[in-house]
């Protein structure tokens, strides 16, 4: 771009900078940022630049097993994300569902909903996703009610509408803890709703039913669903042929 006297913007620098920590390599992203805020800089980051840091300092603690290193990424991540208020930026939605997703992923819930308050006072409403982090966080640590709590909460503000994402860690956590009643009426709601669970959770669910000696699904819901799961196999295979050559390989291996 140099050699073609073309002048890069914000855009490509936030391009180069998405790559580097993509690569692994922080150093030379924070020193093209450092040059970014430098007085006088032609290119100033923007608010997005400042949320690609934040979005891998959590991605990266996620990748380790090291509980020291996990909270230094966090770490990093919130001083990423004071240091855009410092200067001057207004976080969105992107930005605080990067740091909440990271925050309940390392079971740092208070901070993750000092940050969803601060979202509602700033006016920044909060959608899907923002909820999707605290209702796997609450279906992880066994606490179903407050994950089903926020799905609702979701539904009642006008934030959002619970999917197949928002239903599936509720419906595992509530057959783990026995509550198989509460999983079908969540997978028939789920139906209700217009979403199709996962082949893994209905039959999770009709297995549980039928080891708790529970009424499973009506004949009518589970030809629905299982229609509903056959038409969505079939559009995943027209947009990956290489999937639908794995199915045949392993069912000729099966047969052999």
């Amino acid at each position: 771009m140099r050699q073609l006297h073309c002048k890069p913007d914000v855009r490509c620098h936030n391009t180069v900078v998405s790559a580097l920590c993509r690569a692994g390599d922080f150093k030379k992203a924070r020193f093209l940022l450092n040059q970014m805020e430098l007085p006088g800089a032609r290119c100033p980051p923007d608010p997005y630049t400042y949320t690609i840091f934040i979005g891998f300092y959590c991605k990266m603690s996620l990748q380790t097993g090291c509980k020291k290193a996990i909270r230094r990424r966090i770490w990093e991540a919130n001083r990423m994300f004071r240091h855009m208020l410092f200067k001057g930026f207004e976080p969105d939605v992107v930005t605080y569902n990067c740091l909440i997703d990271g925050l309940c992923k390392s079971y740092r819930i208070e901070r993750a909903r000092e940050l969803f308050d601060e979202m509602l006072v700033r006016g920044c409403l909060p959608n899907r996703v923002t909820y999707n982090s605290f209702v796997r966080y609450y279906s992880v640590v066994n606490e179903a009610d407050k994950a089903i709590e926020m799905m609702r909460m979701m539904v009642s503000k006008g934030h959002g509408v619970p999917t197949c994402s928002s239903y599936t860690p509720v419906i595992h956590s509530l057959c783990e803890a026995g509550r198989v009643r509460d999983a079908r009426d969540l997978l028939v709601e789920m139906v209700d709703g217009g979403s199709t669970p996962r082949e893994f959770t209905y039959k999770l669910v009709c297995d549980s039913l039928r080891r708790e000696g529970e009424a499973g699904l009506s004949m009518e819901l589970q030809s629905r669903i299982e229609g509903d799961m056959d038409a969505r196999y079939k559009r995943v295979m027209k947009v990956k042929p290489i999937m639908r050559g794995r199915k045949i390989f392993i069912e000729q291996d099966t047969r052999l």
